[in-house]
């Protein structure tokens, strides 16, 4: 199991208050980055919050890497009543280029630098956190650690695992800087990212 339980979560004595503090401070790192945050306590409550921000930028589509789709069980693909949105799966790394929404998965976040680790198995779920045009994260809220030391064991695991992962630290929108440090966000990679903290166990 690459997530961490609540069990695990007590086994490491992290309590509710203790949870709250990571997230305020995650949410202090990152949201200077341009990067909204939020916290769901359900699957269907975050599914909520996407519904509003594909209203919002006008998407009809919201592509999501299957990995997230399995680990909840397909309950970002279930057609909720009332939803206009549709959740398909990403399954061809061109799918994702430019698309109006994508929806991935953190399978660590970092309270201490305001990071989400994306490690995704192959190059179609990888397509959806670098390729849509706004990304929107979701974090199983037992996944968050205090500091970076404590991801590394399991950066090591990704690395030792067989055909490897592709793995990185994300902390806000891309941005590029020319020759004449002109910034600019968005140009290699999302231009906006939407964390959400779902407190709702993953099925695996």
């Amino acid at each position: 199991m690459e997530y961490l339980s609540v069990r695990r979560a007590a086994d490491r004595l992290v309590t509710p208050q203790q949870i709250a503090e990571r997230i305020a401070l995650f949410t202090e790192r990152i949201t200077p980055m341009g990067v909204e945050v939020h916290r769901a306590e359900t699957v269907g409550d975050a599914r909520g919050v996407i519904q509003q921000l594909a209203e919002a930028i006008g998407a009809e589509i919201a592509l999501i890497s299957a990995e997230l789709g399995r680990v909840y069980d397909s309950a970002f693909l279930e057609t909720a009543e009332g939803c206009s949105l549709r959740f398909e799966v990403a399954g061809d790394p061109a799918a994702s280029r430019d698309a109006p929404l994508g929806v991935t998965l953190a399978k660590r976040a970092i309270a201490e630098t305001g990071s989400v680790v994306l490690s995704e198995p192959d190059l179609a779920d990888r397509s959806v956190g670098l390729l849509s045009l706004v990304l929107v994260v979701i974090v199983p809220t037992s996944a968050l650690l205090a500091s970076l030391d404590e991801v590394a064991p399991f950066l090591r695991e990704q690395a030792r695992r067989p055909g490897g992962a592709y793995t990185t630290l994300l902390t806000g929108p891309s941005r590029t800087a020319d020759i004449e440090m002109s910034l600019t966000v968005g140009v290699q990679g999302p231009g906006r990212v939407v964390v959400i903290f779902v407190d709702e166990e993953p099925d695996e």
